[in-house]
């Protein structure tokens, strides 16, 4: 695995692209448009004449991207297998330690269900799952993308992201007895807490003595000691900063021995990039790494490698 077998991958779907994608529009042109354009040509002249040869072109162009898309899956699987592997697995393995890296799987639906706190919605995805050790934190990350579907006022359906970014959870050598919820003014995809399945126990909203913290986030806890407990103020300050950082568009859980982040930045980490022109070796190892600083930020930044809430 070298740098040119990715390259040779890129080539190899940009070339099946686009000859499906003259192939395709030509066929579409000549068997849909010719004999249409000639009709409303005839029968409508001047602009409306006009706005049929466009409205022909841009239909044999979509018929030509759906085509070549299809036609193209294969390379294009190939070409992201292989980035992944050369890119991404590679920049992971230099920063963490006991990789375990699956750029086609990922956090299952069933799993951030479970913690009661995201709303999971009508259709789930989920892939580049990273379980992995930095400065002996274990780790789980991964991209997922969350839609809901919605119906207008005319009846009709269409499917509305809610949910674009990723996943982490770092774990503690402290089992928590208790549930707390940070939301932040800018995640929207938050489930409204209640009772906690797995205790019973009641999730109720809390605010903490400042103004500041409490604008930033929506605080759900089951009980004013234990919530406060994590929340004194140096801590606070830390969240504030990386919160900050990230635009307020993150949940942070904590629940068990765990810390759930669910960061809804609209991103999706660890992607290729476009087939049209050559890859810039350096600037993708650059792109990786500062999607993998997503995850070390959380680690630096909160100090979890301190043992926080031991």
């Amino acid at each position: 695995m070298n740098f040119k077998d990715v390259e040779k991958a890129r080539e190899e779907y940009k070339q099946k692209y686009q000859k499906t994608f003259i192939i395709s529009s030509v066929i579409s042109l000549a068997v849909t448009s010719i004999p249409g354009v000639i009709m409303q040509v005839h029968f409508a002249r001047g602009i409306v004449g006009l706005m049929s040869i466009f409205f022909f072109i841009l239909f044999s162009l979509v018929i030509g991207v759906i085509a070549s898309t299809i036609a193209s899956k294969n390379q294009a699987r190939a070409y992201q297998k292989l980035y992944k592997a050369y890119f991404v697995e590679k920049t992971l393995k230099e920063t963490f330690t006991n990789l375990e890296y699956s750029h086609d799987k990922g956090v299952s639906k069933e799993y951030i269900r479970a913690t009661e706190m995201i709303n999971t919605g009508d259709s789930y995805s989920s892939n580049d799952l990273t379980i992995a050790r930095y400065k002996n934190v274990k780790f789980l990350q991964s991209d997922a993308h969350i839609q809901v579907q919605e119906t207008d006022s005319d009846g009709d359906t269409h499917y509305v992201t809610i949910f674009r970014g990723r996943f982490m959870v770092f774990e503690f050598p402290k089992k928590f007895n208790f549930k707390l919820e940070l939301v932040g003014n800018r995640f929207s995809a938050a489930r409204i807490p209640g009772k906690d399945s797995k205790t019973g126990r009641k999730m109720t909203k809390k605010s903490t003595e400042s103004n500041e913290f409490n604008r930033a986030f929506r605080i759900y806890g089951q009980d004013d000691f234990e919530s406060f407990y994590i929340l004194d103020p140096a801590f606070m300050v830390k969240i504030m900063n990386i919160s900050e950082r990230y635009s307020n568009r993150l949940l942070l859980g904590f629940y068990d021995d765990k810390l759930l982040v669910a960061l809804n930045d609209g991103k999706d980490s660890f992607e290729p990039p476009k087939f049209n022109k050559p890859i810039d070796e350096k600037a993708e190892f650059a792109k990786v790494q500062t999607d993998i600083q997503v995850v070390t930020d959380f680690v630096d930044q909160l100090s979890l490698d301190n043992k926080l809430f031991k």
